[in-house]
């Protein structure tokens, strides 16, 4: 950072995946950081914190959790016996069911779960006489298991239920992992999932009545025997402390910030009408929370002498600002905040009328929501420098991490013979 001449005193927002390494109070990289820069916002990655929600809950909650261990035994028996992986696809050829492998089922890996549960919902009846198959030919002791777990009626309405409840979680967790992701819509979509999630407890929910549609097939396959008494005491006593146990990790882990959420003031969407009674006073005190945390980042545009100080001056500055800006807000066209901040932070007249305002919406598109984008990068890099290309320089390991990162996908026809066109231009004949 010091090479590219980037200071790090400048720094107002940092996020992390929650590691004790990075998110330490004493000695995290989070908290050395806040010694060079102390008004730098630190947040923890918040598809890191639903993974984390969910796993809590589960785990809290003895049916959810056994399940959870079942998937994660089936999915160790199939992966790592090719023989056997082979017997599962042959069996979901002849029921002509889609050929889905088994997902492994990870406490730190985002969506992981929702797509182990929607593969084993999906091939139910395969896996389980798979299962059946290897044990008659191998006596395998695993394979009869895992079987008997599978075929429990608990097991059956627990995966159908996981199967509605992920999902809805998972929406939030790709809504987070958008570059374009709004800071202040942040909390609606927390509470939107929330409002769904109770859904899952009403009686004639969607889970049920799916469940209660594939009840004659699953039991032509399966010993299993589903009653709607036996469906309804599991709601009371799994589904219900379950989905209760998740909302309150998911509302507790993500408890509104006030610097956070005070960027809302610049959402067009929020302003009242130029002549409501809350126009003349509208946002005031929230530019206080900004200026209380960021204000020594703003410019001050005069000289305060010995009359102000630089605080003041700034202070007094960014509140003559947001009056005229407020104004401005309120003649606009109601439209995405990401947009209004991207025009704050571009717009050259702008910048020059509301140099203040303009810093402020910078700050808030700096401010990380996740760190999907980082994550990727690791994905990339192991799908690029492999085992076998493990001597791959570093400039040519940059060079296709950038083609592979800001690629868009897919590429037009034009501009792939544009990239063709570069290429052979290129003299290629090596001399010797």
């Amino acid at each position: 950072m010091k090479d590219k001449n980037i200071q790090i005193s400048k720094l107002v927002g940092m996020g992390f995946d929650g590691a004790a390494t990075f998110s330490g109070k004493h000695n995290g990289v989070q908290s050395l950081l806040k010694k060079i820069s102390p008004h730098a916002l630190f947040v923890h990655c918040h598809c890191h914190l639903l993974q984390l929600a969910c796993v809590q809950a589960a785990n809290a909650t003895s049916g959810i959790k056994h399940v959870y261990i079942t998937l994660t035994t089936l999915w160790t028996f199939f992966h790592y016996s090719p023989k056997r992986a082979e017997s599962l696809k042959a069996v979901q050829q002849v029921l002509d069911l889609p050929e889905l492998k088994v997902v492994k089922p990870s406490d730190t890996r985002w969506l992981s779960h929702e797509r182990c549960v929607k593969a084993v919902k999906a091939s139910y009846s395969a896996i389980v006489t798979a299962l059946n198959n290897i044990y008659e030919q191998t006596q395998a002791p695993e394979a009869l298991g895992i079987s008997k777990a599978l075929c429990r009626p608990s097991t059956l309405v627990a995966i159908y239920l996981l199967d509605y409840v992920l999902p809805q979680v998972a929406k939030l967790s790709r809504a987070l992992q958008t570059e374009r992701i709004d800071l202040t819509a942040i909390t609606p979509l927390v509470d939107a999932t929330l409002n769904t999630l109770d859904d899952a407890m009403l009686p004639a929910a969607n889970w049920v009545l799916e469940l209660m549609d594939a009840k004659n097939e699953i039991e032509e396959v399966t010993d299993i025997t589903l009653t709607t008494e036996s469906i309804a005491t599991f709601q009371g006593q799994v589904a219900e402390p379950f989905i209760r146990m998740l909302k309150a990790n998911i509302s507790s882990r993500f408890i509104s910030q006030d610097i956070v959420s005070s960027f809302g003031i610049l959402d067009l969407k929020k302003v009242p009408a130029a002549d409501s009674s809350d126009f003349h006073t509208y946002g005031e005190d929230l530019i206080d929370v900004l200026l209380a945390h960021y204000g020594a980042e703003l410019p001050a545009k005069t000289a305060g002498g010995d009359e102000y100080t630089k605080e003041a001056l700034i202070s007094r500055e960014t509140r003559e600002e947001w009056k005229t800006f407020r104004s401005y807000l309120s003649k606009k066209p109601k439209g995405n905040l990401h947009l209004q901040l991207k025009e704050l932070t571009t717009s050259d007249m702008l910048s020059e009328i509301f140099p203040n305002i303009s810093t402020l919406a910078n700050i808030c598109l700096s401010i990380p929501v996740s760190t999907a984008s980082v994550e990727r990068s690791f994905s990339k890099i192991k799908l690029i420098k492999t085992r076998i290309r493990n001597r791959i320089g570093q400039s040519q390991l940059s060079y296709l991490m950038k083609i592979a990162m800001e690629t868009p996908e897919p590429l037009s026809s034009t501009q792939l013979n544009d990239i063709i066109t570069v290429w052979n231009k290129k003299p290629r004949r090596i001399a010797v």
